[in-house]
């Protein structure tokens, strides 16, 4: 409660709380507090969110599309990183404070992301909340966000007697559910075509238009293992595991109890919630395909979004531990992330080996995924989504 006042102000809620580090009201981070911080009962918490969501609204596009962050001093607003800005605008605002008018258009930019009708949204390299890395296309995370979102708004249009727009949001929903299982679960066969077939011009799937054959993509790895793909792009996809995505999945309710259980499954074989919980497995190499020269220092194996330890995903790791009903499971996994805060005094992020704090201390979201996942646990249940 502490680290979300001192992140707290007139202006909106900062996504940390230091005076050097991540000072702009952040779309995503204060979102994803917001489903812990509101179980608080605590008025200049609820002030600065609510005064983080008029910000947000205000700044809207006129295209519909949701600053990536604000600067409360400067006045400053920015769109890089814009992908799932809108789609935790809609879901932290539909818990909240919803506005049905600003929802609409946030969900009519989207539908225009769906630039090939696939059903699924396309998003820009580093655009998402793994800002400096290399998902890009039909990202995993991005696209079960949708679902939720989609039915976040449908629940909103039906309170706001409005049955044609609620079946409608309802209905694309449903579709985004059924595309990405169908397009992004790796079935553990080192079947690629399935993954890449948007990526050709015709018809013909193992043959181009004069008759030669396809190049195709071979699986270098996690060959064996059933999970969803980090991303589909141009004849390429994302082979890690994306642990924030696939965590996502089971939350939005795109995953079937199997394949729910196949996920927390590979974490658990794999050790990835020693601490928890790592943003991706394995780290991304400078051989792979996905590997960038703007990594730099920052994006060195199991560092930051390449497989270092996120406190506010070890939140969203409990949570879906809740949703499964593995309760056990979650109450440990809640006592190893309640450690691993109180040592980074709810950092940003840990090295992904050591999990020696590294990043900005006293960040929004750890401290709010922090109290969510406690929530779940102590109700039993998954709460909110």
């Amino acid at each position: 409660m502490q680290v979300l006042r001192d992140c707290s102000h007139a202006g909106g809620m900062n996504a940390s709380a230091g005076k050097s580090g991540h000072c702009q009201v952040w779309a995503r981070d204060s979102m994803i507090t917001l489903l812990g911080a509101c179980t608080l009962d605590d008025p200049p918490i609820r002030n600065a969110l609510r005064a983080t969501i008029a910000a947000l609204g205000e700044h809207q596009s006129p295209s519909g599309c949701i600053p990536n962050n604000i600067d409360p001093v400067t006045g400053k607003v920015n769109f890089r990183a814009y992908a799932d800005s809108g789609l935790w605008f809609v879901i932290g605002t539909s818990l909240l404070h919803p506005e049905y008018s600003r929802i609409q258009r946030v969900l009519n930019w989207y539908e225009c992301q769906d630039v090939d009708l696939s059903g699924l949204i396309s998003i820009q390299e580093s655009s998402d909340w793994q800002d400096l890395f290399c998902t890009r296309g039909k990202g995993l995370y991005v696209n079960c966000l949708y679902v939720m979102a989609l039915r976040r708004a449908a629940e909103i249009a039906s309170r706001n007697s409005d049955g044609v727009t609620a079946e409608r949001y309802s209905e694309r929903a449903a579709v985004v559910k059924e595309q990405i299982n169908q397009r992004l679960w790796y079935r553990g066969d080192g079947v690629m075509l399935r993954h890449v077939r948007d990526s050709f011009s015709t018809d013909n799937l193992l043959h181009d238009s004069l008759g030669r054959p396809r190049w195709l993509p071979a699986k270098r790895i996690l060959v064996n293992e059933h999970y969803y793909l980090a991303y589909l792009a141009f004849r390429a996809v994302g082979e890690w595991f994306d642990c924030l995505g696939n965590l996502m999945a089971i939350l939005s309710g795109v995953a079937s109890p199997e394949q729910a259980n196949a996920i927390l499954d590979f974490v658990q074989r794999n050790g990835l919630a020693e601490f928890p919980l790592r943003a991706i497995y394995p780290p991304v190499t400078p051989t792979d395909p996905d590997w960038r020269g703007y990594y730099g220092q920052l994006n060195q194996q199991h560092h930051y979004h390449n497989g270092g330890v996120w406190p506010f995903i070890g939140g969203f790791y409990v949570a879906a531990l809740v949703a499964a009903g593995r309760m056990d499971t979650a109450a440990a996994a809640l006592r190893r992330l309640a450690r691993l805060n109180q040592e980074g005094t709810f950092n940003e992020w840990h090295h992904g080996v050591t999990g020696v704090p590294m990043g900005v201390p006293s960040q929004a979201w750890s401290a709010g995924m922090y109290l969510y996942s406690y929530e779940c646990v102590r109700a039993g249940q998954l709460l909110f989504l």
